[in-house]
């Protein structure tokens, strides 16, 4: 019996040693992960782009990568807690979209990140645009999987959904238990009762935003972010004329993040790395 015992141990770790064969930690650059990654879009590699390397050495090899939606020094402190060198970000690192330091040059803030950075050996790089041209879009995809949405979209090319009916007040609560309680602003009337949404996020601006609410298979819309002054005014001018309009932001990061989430899934069936974590950035702002 006790033969039989070890025998069934040892095929079981033989079993465990084949299944994870094909993923070995620290053969693979970080450069070559990337360029792995760009071969398995559906979409061609812009030159022009804001996704590119950020920081560190992009020849060192990978020892694990983190995924993330914008890389904060909390975000930065966890991959190293979780041995990952490369972390590969929706947003950009120091605070502009193009990434431009120059101005930062004397800065404390810049300077110190970029030391933690450089010190632990890591490797940032954005993945913003070709992760949206993909398709399906990976952001998309992630928020629609953590949404709970899919089976109410007739059209998996559009971000368009059919819901029961329901009133804005009672569907922005459903959300903000979807976002552990975080602020989640509504302009329009709570009592108002819809069932067709639109879903717009990150921050696409203005004009998409209108485009979306002038369909008559939209209702409200679930957004982002947006300046005050623009479709956010425009949902309360459409609310007082009478109109069946409202619009729910969630903020940039809660639209978004999912989407990340969802490239940390991607990333375990296409690259060769066995160590990959999705580390959340989270709502940055709290309500007292």
């Amino acid at each position: 019996m006790q033969k039989f015992v070890i025998t069934i141990c040892l095929i079981s770790i033989s079993m465990f040693k084949c299944v994870n064969a094909g993923k070995n930690e620290g053969n693979s650059t970080c450069s070559e992960v990337i360029e792995t990654i760009k071969s398995n879009l559906t979409c061609s590699w812009s030159e022009k782009t804001v996704d590119t390397f950020k920081a560190g050495n992009p020849d060192n090899q990978v020892s694990g990568i983190a995924t993330t939606f914008i890389v904060t020094m909390d975000v930065l402190k966890k991959a190293v807690d979780l041995n990952c060198n490369l972390i590969i970000t929706h947003e950009p690192t120091f605070y502009n979209h193009l990434d431009e330091t120059d101005h930062l040059s004397s800065d404390s803030v810049y300077l110190e990140k970029l030391k933690f950075i450089e010190d632990n050996g890591l490797v940032v790089f954005r993945f913003h645009d070709h992760w949206h041209r993909t398709q399906p879009d990976g952001i998309f995809t992630g928020m629609i999987n953590k949404l709970g949405w899919k089976d109410f979209q007739p059209d998996p090319e559009v971000l368009v959904f059919k819901f029961p009916e329901s009133t804005v007040g009672e569907f922005a609560a459903t959300l903000k238990d979807k976002f552990d309680n975080s602020p989640v602003r509504v302009i329009g009337d709570p009592e108002m009762s819809f069932s067709k949404v639109g879903l717009a996020p990150g921050a696409p601006g203005y004009m998409n935003h209108v485009r979306m609410l002038e369909r008559d298979d939209v209702e409200v819309l679930v957004a982002g972010e947006v300046p005050e002054w623009e479709s956010i005014t425009y949902v309360r001018d459409a609310s007082g004329l009478g109109m069946n309009k409202a619009m729910i932001l969630l903020g940039h990061v809660n639209s978004e993040e999912a989407g990340m989430g969802y490239l940390a899934e991607w990333l375990q069936e296409t690259v060769n790395v066995a160590n990959i974590h999705f580390i959340p950035a989270g709502d940055p702002f709290w309500a007292p």
